[in-house]
């Protein structure tokens, strides 16, 4: 009996310590709730509520686009090709990957040849120069002879005329003047001589200098010069010093990719040749360069279609060449960006400015959208047709006047219509 009792006491006495556990627990977690309300309240008291900023819509430009596939080409390049003609490679000057300016020597000929001749033709030359001088001197000298005896002949007339009281032989008179006109004829037939040899002498002064002009172009030409600034690039290692080309083979020494702004190079669809041509607006993406955007436009679009077999994996179906048009854009700016990179170009096909407002006015419920509008303090839901997205701003097309202020930032407090009336 007392065994019992004391069972009992011993229980009564373990189920008061778990009820003394369990209302501790209660507290804690009473206390834990109390804390943990105080705190959300204290946070919630200090928070600044966002508050419903009203603004008018605004004009922004939105875009139609349309996404192609480039790449980043250079904008020229000059192929050099060996003349067969002008003889055998003399030296070359420039080294792969150097930069050249435009007019620098790339590498000359030989024209020993031509070297040869132009000597010839400088020494006929200065042997016609020396002739036509001469013959100008002899020129002048019989020119001032002829002067001499015209004014002897002119005198002696003056004196026998002057004369007529006094006693003279005419006879002599009749002889000097005869001799007189005789030196004068001979002075003028060998003047007559000397002069269309000297006319002789300068043709030929201008046939040699002609013909020296024409070597010294030939042989200036035997130094190749660049049409470009540029870097060298595709050096044929199989051409030297010494190396003489077949007669009509056709073969490349060397290439010159110009400095001038790098271009964007594609094809296009037909579907996308009829929407996109020159002077249009782009923006370019590349996946090399992350988080960057160039801007520019297109500059070409080929009207001449370039076909590709399409994929066929049916042998034994027909099926027609796919037509492609190349086309060719411009950059405002190439900082990063380098030939044979991949671009993903936005073509601007349509750009329109449309009334806009920011994203998080708009509250859509179903399939339709609405705004909030203040209208004489009091807060209406007005139902709008959306367009496009540009970044935080969504395309108005129907629903709002460009007076109507509209909430920029409504809360859930203002979706639920709670502290404010809602019509």
């Amino acid at each position: 009996m007392e065994t019992a009792k004391r069972f009992g006491t011993e229980n009564e006495q373990a189920r008061t310590q778990r009820q003394t556990k369990l209302i501790l627990l209660g507290i804690l977690v009473l206390i834990l709730i109390f804390v943990m309300l105080s705190l959300a309240i204290i946070e919630w008291n200090k928070r600044d509520l966002k508050k419903l900023v009203f603004m008018n819509p605004t004009e922004k430009t939105f875009m139609k686009t349309k996404t192609v596939s480039a790449r980043v080409v250079q904008s020229h390049t000059e192929t050099i090709y060996v003349n067969a003609s002008k003889g055998a490679i003399q030296e070359i000057f420039v080294n792969e990957g150097e930069t050249v300016a435009k007019g620098q020597q790339l590498f000359s000929y030989e024209g020993s040849a031509l070297k040869a001749e132009l000597g010839q033709a400088e020494i006929n030359k200065q042997l016609a120069e020396t002739s036509a001088k001469q013959l100008q001197e002899q020129i002048t000298s019989l020119e001032q002879d002829l002067l001499e005896a015209e004014s002897t002949t002119n005198n002696t007339g003056i004196n026998d005329a002057t004369n007529t009281t006094v006693t003279t032989n005419l006879t002599g008179v009749g002889d000097s003047n005869s001799i007189a006109d005789n030196s004068i004829l001979s002075i003028n037939a060998e003047l007559n001589t000397a002069k269309a040899a000297s006319r002789a002498a300068e043709l030929k002064v201008e046939k040699y200098t002609l013909e020296a002009e024409k070597l010294q172009a030939e042989l200036n030409s035997l130094i190749v010069s660049s049409n470009t600034a540029g870097v060298i690039v595709n050096l044929n290692k199989n051409v030297g010093q010494g190396f003489q080309a077949k007669e009509n083979q056709q073969l490349a020494i060397m290439e010159i990719a110009s400095n001038d702004p790098f271009e964007i190079e594609g094809k296009l669809t037909e579907a996308e040749k009829a929407k996109i041509t020159p002077g249009q607006p782009i923006t370019v993406t590349s996946n090399v360069v992350a988080n960057k955007i160039w801007n520019g436009k297109i500059t070409e679009v080929s009207d001449y279609p370039i076909y590709k077999a399409p994929v066929n994996k049916d042998k034994d179906s027909q099926q027609e060449p796919i037509p492609y048009y190349s086309f060719k854009a411009s950059l405002d700016s190439q900082k990063g960006l380098y030939p044979g990179y991949s671009t993903s170009l936005d073509v601007v096909l349509q750009s329109k400015q449309l009334q806009a407002v920011p994203e998080t006015s708009i509250i859509t419920i179903g399939k339709s959208s609405y705004v909030f509008v203040q209208k004489k303090g009091i807060l209406h839901k007005q139902k709008v047709e959306t367009g496009q997205k540009r970044g935080h701003w969504v395309a108005i097309l129907k629903g709002l006047k460009d007076e109507d202020k509209v909430g920029v930032n409504p809360s859930w407090i203002v979706h639920l219509g709670t502290l404010m009336n809602l019509n």
